[in-house]
This record gives C-alpha cells, structure tokens and sequence, in this order.
C-alpha cells in the first residue's frame, strides 16, 4: 500500500496507537501522510478529550487536510463530531477491539465475562489513570470499582518493554487473574488501507 495521490492526509490519534502505527510504517508508506497523536490520559476528562480532538480536526482542516480519527467511541458522540467537521472515524467500538480485532475482541468478552482490558500506557500510568481518581488505596472502593471483574487481560503490543510483570501486580492487587494476549493489527491496517 503505496500512497500515489498528493492528497495530504492526517491521522488523529489517541496515543495508544502509535506502536500499531509505527509497526505499520504508515508514515513511511504515505509521504503525505501525518499523524497527530493526543495523550490518552484525556480519557479521564471526556469533555476535554472532546474539546481537544475538535480543535485537532479544525487545525487539520483548515490545512485542507482530509482527516481521519483513530479512536474508540471515547466519548458519547464522537461519531457526529467527526461528521461534523469533516474528519472520518475509523471504525471501532474500543481501542482493545481496534487492536485485538473485532472476532478475537468479541470472543474474549464473551469467554469471560468481566475481563478488564490494558495496554502498555494504563499499565505505566495506573497510578495517575485508575489508583488516584478511584480511591484503589480504600479495599471497599476497590471491590466497588472491580467486584465483576474476574481476569486483567494485558493486551501486548511488538514494541512494548516486558510489562508482564507490572500487569501481574496490578492484577493481583485487584484480585484479578492475569491474561497476557499479543496486538494483532491486520484489522486496523485493512481499515486503514481503506481509508487512505
């Protein structure tokens, strides 16, 4: 997948993306081609994850970009915004979805009810992402927030540093069992070819 049109096209991304970007060399692939990532701790204040991905999207507009949103359905409406303003989302429900695939996703959660998905930076940044805002240090917080939760699933991207042991921690300080599956990214790339 070569790009051959002069179209300057950019990606908003949320920043768990970036190694399945990389992996995929997308940039290296599509000279015209740019990608803008946005922090995922956005996450915790949907208003301004909302916020910042208009101001990104009008940016990219305004540079006569066509604009591509590579995200999950993180806040209510993300799809009309998109539409909105002119930018597409690429499809997905979940970011675990989008690297997992959508067969391997959907058979996960329905193997094990109350499976709690994590990626490299929830699992580098749990304190800031979960522990703090949660009140986790509290046992009856911990068991309010993931008494319907049985399993920690660690989904491993290629360029991620060996994290098993940081996610077993985790795991076990919530009283979850630990699954480690590995990305699979040819779902993305084919969503992706796609649209570029």
């Amino acid at each position: 997948m070569t790009d051959t049109s002069g179209e300057r096209v950019r990606i908003i991304a949320c920043s768990v993306f970036r190694p399945a970007i990389d992996n995929l060399r997308l940039e290296e692939r599509y000279p015209n081609l740019h990608v803008t990532y946005l922090p995922a701790g956005l996450h915790n204040s949907p208003h301004e994850l909302r916020e910042r991905l208009v101001a990104e999207i009008d940016v990219a507009r305004a540079r006569n970009e066509r604009v591509l949103c590579l995200y999950g359905n993180c806040f209510p409406d993300i799809e009309a915004v998109c539409k909105e303003r002119g930018a597409v989302k690429v499809p997905g429900h979940y970011c675990y979805e989008m690297l997992l695939g959508s067969e391997r996703f959907k058979k996960l959660v329905e193997e094990a009810t109350g499976t709690y998905f994590v990626e490299e930076d929830l699992i580098r940044n749990f304190k800031t992402y979960c522990m703090e805002p949660l009140e986790l240090d509290d046992e009856g917080m911990r068991k309010a927030c993931f008494e319907r939760y049985h399993r920690l699933l660690y989904v491993r991207q290629p360029s991620d540093p060996n994290l098993v042991a940081r996610a077993s921690e985790i795991a076990e300080f919530l009283g979850l069992s630990l699954e480690v599956r590995d990305a699979d990214y040819s779902q993305l790339e084919r969503a992706l070819k796609a649209l570029l």
